[in-house]
Parts: C-alpha cells; sequence; structure tokens
C-alpha cells in the first residue's frame, strides 16, 4: 500500500516486506478471515487487459471475539477512486454477509465500522 491517498483513508502505513508477508500468511493460513478481491467484470471480460488491471478493491469479513460467533466484521477498501461513490461497497458488503451467513450459520450481526447491521432471514 504505497499510495498516500489509501494510507490516509485506511489509517495505515506501508508494511515492510516481512510484514506483508506474515500478513498474506496469515490471511491465507488463519481460520478467522475471509477475503474476496473486487474486480470490475467488465474489464475482466476484455482478454487483451491483465488481471491486475481489473482489480478494484478489496472486502474483508473476520471474527474480531471467538467467543462470539453471531459477530463478524467487514472491511471494504475501494482502491481506485473512479469506482467509488458507485455503490460497489454496498453492493459487496450484501454479498459478503450472505456469502458469511451461508458459510457460518450463526452469524447475525456484521460490524462496518461503527455501524452493525443484522441479517434478516
Amino acid at each position: 500500500m504505497k499510495c498516500p491517498e489509501l494510507q490516509h483513508l485506511t489509517a495505515s502505513e506501508p508494511p515492510t516486506r516481512e510484514q506483508e508477508y506474515d500478513m498474506q500468511w496469515s490471511w491465507r493460513e488463519d481460520d478467522d478471515n475471509c477475503t474476496f478481491i473486487i474486480f470490475d467484470k467488465q474489464r475482466w471480460a476484455v482478454p487483451s487487459i491483465e488481471e491486475e488491471q481489473c482489480m478494484v478493491g478489496d472486502v474483508n469479513m473476520f471474527l474480531t471475539d471467538p467467543t462470539d460467533l453471531s459477530l463478524a466484521e467487514l472491511e471494504i477498501m475501494t482502491a481506485e477512486p473512479s469506482y467509488r461513490g458507485k455503490g460497489i461497497g454496498k453492493e459487496v458488503a450484501h454479498v459478503m454477509m450472505h456469502y458469511g451467513e451461508h458459510l457460518i450459520p450463526s452469524f447475525r450481526r456484521f460490524r462496518a465500522g461503527r455501524q452493525q447491521l443484522k441479517v434478516t432471514v
């Protein structure tokens, strides 16, 4: 994460190479999180466009309290400025909540920032 604007928006600092490797290993191996990469499906359909040029951002879901399996936290990042304000965050939040509800049926509440969202079944 080398973009100063994204660092400011996510209140983060660029990780060292070792921190980046540790973080990637953790997100891959830990059982308490899930990440979806957000792609622009129209760009994805064009064979001449590289996969990396289709990425828009990501959405993460993770447990913050292993004793409370009814609550998961969502983090959504729309990294590409031209995609912000178009409802993508809302759409991927719904997709991730739906996925989480089916992955772990005890999920009933999701927190995104300071807001808590309840699943209605």
